[in-house]
């Protein structure tokens, strides 16, 4: 069932959903729109699952970056944990490729760049991603000419951490099998390459409209990844670039050691080639292995991770030669004046897999001096600072534990009084009336009951108490029966009542409706002092409570599914109508249609009952 309320969230609508959870739509207090995460209420006692989604959270606290989704709260709502990310207005990239877009090598270039330097700061904090894909590429709504500049990376779900235990056990196979690097096809251990080969193969499919290797089976496509060298793009996408070309087929080596070494390598050579293409109007001045580069400009920085549009972050890099010769002539990409040398092919596509990336341009040297003293000094003060208010914050516990062991004892020497109960009962239902934990109040709930149960208002208490161990025994009944008990056959029969929700509100209430008339002999009177679980009438309040809120959704549905038949039938009725005007084969075509139409009412409507009638009458109608 959907949630209407998560923490301080309200939900809005549903954006997916997945065998985990589900992620919703959802407005803060102030209004804003964010997207929530959260996993599957009957999975939240599965520690597995449990710590595979927590470790999301933790990954996600880490990482801050204008082209990663980023983490703005987490909690956990009746045990079922959630996180609220930012929302990101627009498409993904596999949407927008299955729509038919085809993106431009510049594109491509654009988002791989964007796409790089997150990966850089994830990696650099020891995160691989492993799931890259065009499905987890979020492209931001916008009039941007910069696609990259709205493209954000999201779903670090199977992410692993460096040095760190993955998530399933070593062997099995996470991610997607159209983008998923061949040494993680195989189950073995992976590192940061297994994102920078998914980046080659989404660099592909935004090139060719399809990713390099596909087929019918899961198992084909790894069986791919491994051992069949992926095509050159340049063959399957017009007017792409020799150096785009070479970085691609690099990208895709079967040896991890033949691909970049780092993401800060991978943004040097794709923004490399940004430079020797200035603009989409201006030619290509030649292959990689035959274009000169702009002789280096002593002094002149060229700022090749410098803060763009989207405000990420780049490095500096030193051009040496003459400054007074700086102006780009688009026909031969080279400085005017300077001499030019030609690029090394090898400097893409790697001699023997393990060169570097360019030599054509070098660290800028910083102006920087700083003493291990005044490290030392700085690392003091704040460390001073925290022990300071470390200390304050302890003799403040240490006051307020004082205060409340008082406070304690001498609530245990004086118990309360009935009135000073009830108004503690009184106040915990206001508290949860605007948004509190009524369960906080349970306690003197039974304490009440126990010491007075003769008081008038003991009947009100009572009906409280009853209503808190509804609210258990709902909570419990959408979770698994734990440690592999059997449920008792009242348990059952709703478990399995409720079950049918999903496919028919109208079949679920008629479920529950029988359920109550089946075992309402045999329930007895209500247990007290029993378990939520093991009290019969309680589990039939459960069920009226659910037939009471399940009463407009089922009328919603009725009312729904009548007009649907209605138009079948129309539908059919018009098919049989002008078959009874022709001949041959056109009417046996219309026959054919009227029957599959009929069939559908059978097919789809048989299990509701509250259709029962046009069921009969398609199935009459099918034998005529």
């Amino acid at each position: 069932m959907q949630p209407s309320q998560l923490g301080p969230y309200t939900i809005v609508n549903r954006l997916g959903r997945g065998g985990m959870g589900a992620v919703f739509e959802a407005t803060d207090p102030a209004g804003q729109h964010v997207a929530v995460k959260v996993l599957a209420a009957h999975l939240a006692d599965d520690a597995g699952l449990r710590k595979r989604f927590d470790a999301e959270i933790e990954t996600l606290k880490s990482l801050r970056h204008p082209a990663i989704v980023q983490l703005l709260a987490f909690g956990e709502e009746d045990d079922q944990p959630y996180f609220a990310m930012e929302l990101v207005p627009g498409q993904s990239l596999d949407q927008l490729l299955r729509a038919g877009r085809r993106f431009t090598w510049r594109e491509t270039v654009s988002v791989a760049l964007a796409v790089t330097r997150a990966l850089k700061v994830a990696h650099d904090h020891g995160v691989v991603h492993r799931d890259l894909k065009p499905a987890n590429l979020l492209v931001a709504d916008g009039a941007d000419a910069d696609l990259g500049a709205r493209v954000k990376l999201a779903d670090f779900g199977i992410a692993k951490l460096f040095g760190g235990a993955a998530h399933t056990a070593h062997g099995n196979v996470v991610g997607t099998a159209e983008y998923m690097a061949p040494e993680q096809a195989a189950g073995g251990p992976v590192d940061h390459r297994v994102d920078l080969y998914a980046l080659g193969l989404v660099m592909f499919a935004m090139l060719a409209g399809r990713p390099p290797f596909s087929g019918g089976q899961a198992a084909e496509v790894i069986r791919k990844q491994q051992v069949e060298p992926a095509p050159r793009v340049s063959t399957l996408a017009a007017d792409v670039p020799a150096e785009v070309d070479l970085l691609i087929d690099r990208l895709l080596s079967k040896d991890p050691a033949g691909r970049p070494p780092n993401a800060l390598a991978l943004g040097r050579l794709l923004t490399a080639i940004e430079t020797l293409h200035p603009t989409d109007h201006e030619p290509s001045p030649g292959p990689l292995t035959e274009l000169p580069l702009p002789t280096p400009v002593p002094g002149r920085r060229v700022d090749l991770f410098a803060p763009t549009s989207a405000g990420t972050a780049r490095a500096d890099l030193v051009v040496k030669g003459d400054a007074a010769d700086d102006r780009t002539h688009a026909a031969t990409g080279a400085i005017a004046g300077n001499t030019t040398k030609p690029i090394d092919a090898d400097a893409i596509t790697g001699a023997g897999g393990s060169r570097a990336a360019a030599t054509v341009v070098e660290r800028a040297p910083r102006s920087r001096f700083t003493t291990v003293a005044e490290l030392d000094r700085a690392a003091s003060e704040q460390a001073a600072r925290s022990r300071a208010a470390e200390q304050r914050w302890q003799a403040i516990a240490a006051l307020i534990t004082l205060a409340l062991l008082a406070t304690g004892g001498y609530l245990l020497l004086k118990p309360p009084t009935v009135d000073e109960l009830f108004a503690r009962i009184e106040a915990a239902q206001t508290a949860a009336a605007a948004g509190g934990d009524l369960r906080d109040a349970l306690p003197d709930i039974e304490r009440f009951i126990d010491r007075f149960p003769d008081d008038p208002r003991a009947g009100q208490v009572r009906t409280l108490a009853r209503s808190l161990a509804l609210d258990a025994l709902e909570k419990r009944s959408r979770r698994r029966p734990l440690g592999g008990k059997t449920p008792s056959p009242l348990e059952r029969d709703y478990r399995a009542a409720m079950e049918r929700e999903p496919d028919s509100p109208s079949a679920c209430r008629d479920a529950l409706e029988a359920l109550i008339a089946v075992h309402h002999a045999t329930a007895g009177k209500p247990m007290p002092t029993a378990r939520p679980a093991d009290d019969p009438t309680l589990w039939l309040d459960l069920a009226r409570r659910q037939i009471d809120r399940l009463g407009p959704l089922a009328a919603r549905e009725q009312t729904e599914d009548a007009r649907k038949i209605a138009e079948l039938f129309r539908q059919a009725a018009a098919l049989a109508s002008e078959a009874a005007k022709t001949v041959g084969g056109q009417q046996e075509t219309l026959v054919a249609r009227r029957r599959a139409l009929l069939e559908s009412i059978v097919d789809l409507y048989s299990t509701r009952p509250h259709a029962a009638a046009a069921v009969a009458e398609a199935k009459e109608l099918l034998a005529q």
